[in-house]
Parts: C-alpha cells; structure tokens; sequence
C-alpha cells in the first residue's frame, strides 16, 4: 500500500512538473524577448516554480520508495553502518538535490545585462501615450530610425534605407550564394511607431526643462552626482506612485550635466516602474532596455555608492532594491535613444558638476 501511494505522488508531481514546462513554453512562445528578460530559474516566477516543485515531489517520492525498500530488506544489515545507510544517506541526498535547486534559482542568465549590475559611487547606473500628436515625414522618419538604433538593431544606412546583409545577383538564390544576414530584430511596425511617437512627445513636453532651474522650481530634486554615461538623476517624488508609469508628459527623473560644455545642460530622462516585480515592463519589445541596482546608499549632497548590506549605509538612506529603470535619451549624439550610457558624457568633454545645482544656483526646489 505504501508503494502505491508513493508512486501515484510521483506521477502527481510528475505531472506538476509537465505543466510547469509547457506554461514556460507558451510564456516564451508568446513573448520572443523574454528570455533576455528573465532569469535562468527564478522561484518568484510561477511556471519556473511548478517545474521546481513538482519535480522536488518526485525526487520525495522515488526517496521515499527507496527508503521502504531498504528497510524492508535490512540493506546493510543491522549494524551501524546499516543502520546510517538507511538512515542518513537518503536524506542527505535529497539536502544535496534541494541546495542544488537553490544555487540554481539565484542564478542568471547572461543576457540579463543590467539585472543587478552597478559600479562605483563616481559611476552609478542608479502609461499611455497621448493621441493627436502632428509631425513632419521626414523628423518621424529620423525618430523612427534612433529607436531601431537604440540597441545597435541597425545596420548601413545608405539613402534611408537599411541595409543588413549582401545583396545576391538575379537568379542566384540557389544553394551556395553570398546572403548573410545581420542580426534579426523581433519588433513589429506597431512597437516601431509607439517608441516614435513616444520619444517625440517627451522631448516636446521636457523642452520646458532645458533650464535647470526651471525643473527644480517645478518639484525635480537631485539624487545623484553628475556621473560619467548615465549624468546626475533630478527626480520628482510625487511621480514614483502616481498611477502613470512610462508617461512621456510625466517622466519620473530628469538627467543633466555639464560634462557637455561646461554648463548644466538637459539630455534625457528616465522612467521608473510602479510596480516591484520579477520581470520588467515591456512597452517597445526588444526596443526598450530597463534595469535595476541593488544595495545603494543615498547620502546628503546628492551622493550614492554601492555597499554591502544596509550596515555599510551609515548617516545615509538605505536602498536594497529600485525599482526598474529606462533612461531615454533625448540629445543628439548618442549611441541609442533607449541606451544604457549616453557616450558623449563618457567622460566627457569637460568635468562633471562640482557640486550640486541648487547649491550652485541657489535654487530649491520646493
């Protein structure tokens, strides 16, 4: 009777664990860029943990079924070293296969580049879109064209055209002829057109901001230094939970710097997520690239550093985990709209801020 028991719970979790990979499957299936997004097993994500699960309940059951068998037939004989084969070595191997599992799931995959990554403290990597907006063929056109370059998705342009791979003579399509393809973009015409219209949106409504100061009367306070690629965060505290997340009207951070020319000077803006979860948001496909840190320490004077654990974090304000970020920026020169980096700041032409624009400026906000 034991037996069967422990069998049919084999062929529960068994089937626990079919589900949990045919879920995955259609999860990918239906989301191509997934896999660039998500760990190599997470236990936060559901299909991941029914396969972890449901195979943990067969490894249960076939130990139990081998456990039954060994005490039935005394293997080992009834001394102690019988007695520790039964007893303990079962057991040990189900620890080592349970511990196996948990290496597995902190685990990441490779292409998750900006998953948790940062730096130094002097370089910190810290919806809708509005209908009615006219614009000239050729500025769209433009847009259209920084966005698909925003990854490197672009190869020559000549004439306005894209061009990725050889061009075979007529009639030379046969086995053998010279077509090599570049990298294949999984984006489609409508997330194409979306990320256009939304980058031209945001640089019409962030254009009040060109003047620093103007966005610090208006509610935006600095964070973070005038860093080297990613430029010094303004951020609005009463847009992280406002209900509007990836809002062009309405972006959460603005970035400056004066590592341009000299003079604080506008070059993008980033978005935060309103939600903490395992896996970003995805509004343009493959388009846009969002990233989060973990264990920053906030101090007085717009300073940040990564530490250790919230021990290290003395005199400053503590953050385990952001939540997900996209910088998006908005100044020509770049090497990508939604880029990580924006590579004329990298360093620059010129120093970063000595120190931070309201002390600079004598300006609050409020």
């Amino acid at each position: 009777m034991k037996y069967r028991a422990l069998w049919a719970g084999a062929m529960a979790g068994l089937a626990l664990h079919l589900g949990g990979l045919a879920w995955d499957v259609y999860r990918h299936s239906a989301d191509s860029t997934l896999a660039q997004r998500e760990d190599v097993l997470s236990l936060a994500n559901p299909s991941h943990l029914m396969i972890v699960v449901g195979m943990a309940v067969v490894a249960a059951c076939l130990l139990g079924v081998a456990f039954a068998w060994l005490q039935e037939r005394n293997v080992g004989g009834s001394g102690p070293a019988g007695v520790m084969l039964r007893g303990i070595g079962l057991p040990l191997i189900g620890v080592v296969a349970a511990g196996s599992i948990w290496l597995a799931s902190q685990a990441e995959d490779g292409g998750h580049a900006h998953g948790d990554t940062l730096v130094s403290a002097d370089h910190l990597h810290p919806g809708g879109l509005p209908a009615g907006h006219d614009h000239a063929h050729a500025e769209e056109t433009g847009v259209i064209l920084a966005v698909m370059a925003a990854a490197g998705h672009l190869g020559d342009v000549v004439d306005g055209t894209a061009h990725s791979h050889d061009e075979p003579e007529p009639g030379s399509m046969d086995e053998g002829s010279a077509h090599h393809h570049g990298q294949e973009v999984p984006v489609t015409g409508e997330q194409l057109a979306a990320a256009s219209e939304f980058v031209a949106t945001l640089k019409q409504h962030t254009a009040q901001y060109e003047d620093v100061r103007a966005a610090m009367a208006d509610g935006y306070a600095q964070i973070t230094p005038d860093l080297p690629g990613i430029a010094a965060h303004f951020i609005r505290g009463n847009y992280q939970r406002d209900g509007r997340e990836m809002d062009p009207e309405h972006p959460e951070v603005l970035l400056y710097t004066k590592r341009l020319d000299g003079e604080w000077r506008l070059v993008g803006a980033m978005f935060l997520a309103e939600q903490m979860t395992e896996e970003p948001p995805s509004y343009f496909g493959p388009l846009d690239s969002w990233h989060y840190h973990s264990n920053l320490c906030f101090t007085a004077g717009a300073g940040v550093r990564a530490v250790g654990s919230r021990g290290d974090c003395l005199n400053g304000v503590f953050v385990a985990r952001t939540a997900w970020q996209l910088h998006v920026w908005t100044a020509p020169g770049g090497n990508g709209i939604f880029a990580h980096d924006y590579a004329p700041i990298s360093p620059g032409a010129f120093p970063g801020a000595s120190k931070p624009a309201a002390a600079e400026l004598l300006v609050q906000a409020p």
